[in-house]
């Protein structure tokens, strides 16, 4: 494993707006992952992200949470396509969390996802954008937005295009920071369990 080339901000001694970033992100993950506190050293950069992750994907865990599996598998499959460890450790769990079984994370990730029986024909529509998205061969692929556009508002294709475009960024952002994956039990959830009595 490589060595983190930046120590991130402390989750103890974080204090002003960092802190209160910090508090909300353990409310909502149950905990500070190593992704935010290196980035909190541009605190404006992971305060952005806290917003952008919350209105677009967090409102979805009550809300719709079948568009949060396409969510998930959106993220899994940027992740998969850039090779990004810590992207992929955190958002395949997190996907399970979501209601994704073993086997749509599976083919979510395989190059042939477009004929897996598991996989329904939009989150195929939305896997077959966001290789095009992350490739930079969105432009000219009429055809592939003509697919998702079928199955997704107008919104819901924007959401799904920016989380992919976040991921483009969390996978680069990781990898150029050598960022260590959390081990086992101390990653992100989406439904934090509740703090054990010591």
């Amino acid at each position: 494993m490589k060595t983190p080339r930046i120590k991130g901000r402390n989750t103890k001694t974080a204090t002003g707006r960092v802190g209160e970033i910090f508090a909300e992100s353990t409310r909502q993950f149950g905990t500070v992952s190593n992704f935010s506190m290196i980035m909190a050293l541009a605190p404006g950069a992971l305060e952005a992200w806290m917003t952008a992750n919350k209105g677009i994907r967090m409102r979805y865990l009550e809300e719709d949470p079948e568009f949060l599996k396409v969510e998930q598998a959106v993220i899994i499959r940027t992740s998969s396509q850039n090779e990004s460890e810590y992207c992929l450790i955190h958002n395949i769990d997190l996907g399970a969390e979501a209601g994704l079984t073993a086997e749509q994370i599976k083919m979510i990730q395989a190059s042939d996802y477009h004929t897996a029986e598991c996989l329904d024909e939009r989150t195929k529509a939305a896997i077959e954008w966001v290789d095009a998205v992350t490739d930079m061969t969105a432009s000219d692929k009429n055809e592939v937005f003509e697919r998702i556009s079928g199955h997704f508002s107008d919104q819901q294709v924007v959401e799904l295009t920016v989380l992919c475009c976040m991921w483009n960024f969390s996978n680069r952002f990781t990898d150029a920071f050598h960022i260590p994956p959390e081990p086992e039990g101390q990653r992100l959830r989406f439904r934090p369990l509740p703090p054990t009595e010591a």
